[in-house]
Formats: C-alpha cells, sequence, structure tokens
C-alpha cells in the first residue's frame, strides 16, 4: 500500500471539489510508505520525503518529482529540483554500472535543466550546463534532426538568443522536426 497520511494530506477530496486522488495513485503507490518507518512508527511526511531524497530508488524519486511538478502535481518547485537533482545522480550510477541507457541519462539531463528553469534560485548557468548538455549528447547519440536533440537546441536557443537570433534558430529546428 501507499502512505494514507500523505494521500489525505494532498490529494484528499476535502482539500478540493474533485479528487486528484485517482490522477495521483500510482505516484502515491510508488512511493512507499513515506510516513512511517517500516509501516509502523510514524515519522511524518518531511521525514519521509527527506529519506526518498537520501535512500530513495529510481521509481519513487520519479514519482516524487512528478507529484511535486508543475504539470502533474503540487508545483513545489525547490522539492521537484532536489528530486530531479537526486534522480539524476541515481541515473548517472545506473548507468556507469550498465543499468540505464545513455538516453535515459540524458532525458534525466533535460528534465534537471527544466527543474533549474523553473526554480528562481537556480543559476542562469546551472541550467545552461543541463540544457547544453543534452543537446550536444543528443547531437552525438541521435543525430541534429532528432526529436530530443531539437528539443534540447530549442531550450538553448529560447534561454540565449536574442529575439532576432531565436526567431531564425526557431525557424531552422521547424524545419528539422
Amino acid at each position: 500500500g501507499y502512505n494514507a497520511y500523505f494521500q489525505d494530506l494532498f490529494a484528499s477530496p476535502r482539500r478540493s471539489r474533485i479528487s486528484p486522488h485517482l490522477k495521483w495513485e500510482g505516484w502515491f503507490a510508488k512511493l512507499g510508505d513515506i510516513g512511517t518507518l517500516g509501516g509502523k512508527v510514524p515519522t511524518g511526511v518531511t521525514a519521509g520525503v527527506l529519506r526518498l531524497l537520501r535512500y530513495g530508488s529510481r521509481s519513487q524519486l520519479e514519482a516524487l518529482a512528478e507529484l511535486a511538478g508543475r504539470e502533474e502535481g503540487f508545483d513545489d518547485k525547490a522539492l521537484t529540483l532536489e528530486a530531479r537533482k537526486r534522480l539524476q545522480r541515481v541515473l548517472e550510477k545506473a548507468h556507469k554500472a550498465g543499468k540505464v541507457t545513455e538516453e535515459e541519462v540524458l532525458d534525466g539531463v533535460l528534465q534537471l535543466g527544466v527543474a533549474h528553469m523553473w526554480f528562481e534560485e537556480s543559476t542562469e548557468d546551472e541550467m545552461l550546463d543541463c540544457f547544453e548538455r543534452a543537446k550536444e549528447e543528443f547531437v552525438r547519440l541521435l543525430g541534429e534532426d532528432s526529436a530530443k536533440a531539437v528539443n534540447a537546441a530549442y531550450k538553448v536557443a529560447w534561454q540565449t538568443l536574442r529575439v532576432d537570433e531565436r526567431i531564425t534558430e526557431f525557424r531552422r529546428l521547424w524545419e528539422m522536426a
């Protein structure tokens, strides 16, 4: 099962007119018992989330990032960024062990860049480093006209170019896509 306290706290029908529980049920299931130790000793959600950030599996960190994120969840920018950072470390380590592909690592790099972009306290350099790495490596791995390389190039162009240069680059990318 998944943690009823966390689910009730954030996805209870009492919190909104329409329960988002159905939308988030799969993510809650992947989180596991985050408000207890071994399902027995209550620790609270904060301690559970901190434990996930330190020891969570790939699927738990992905679930946490989605639940905290802007598109699917609670729009907690700081938690999304921390979950994406930890997830990226997990992906890099798994790639070195041969358990995930380079493409999966680069997908994570791109998502980490987006998390930096949303979080106002991140530096532009942190965000651009992610986008530029994703762009260069997707081009090397999949080719310049691959959808993922074009998406990463779009994000770099949006952040770095002047308006007239950006329009020219967007046209070029559009033709490739």
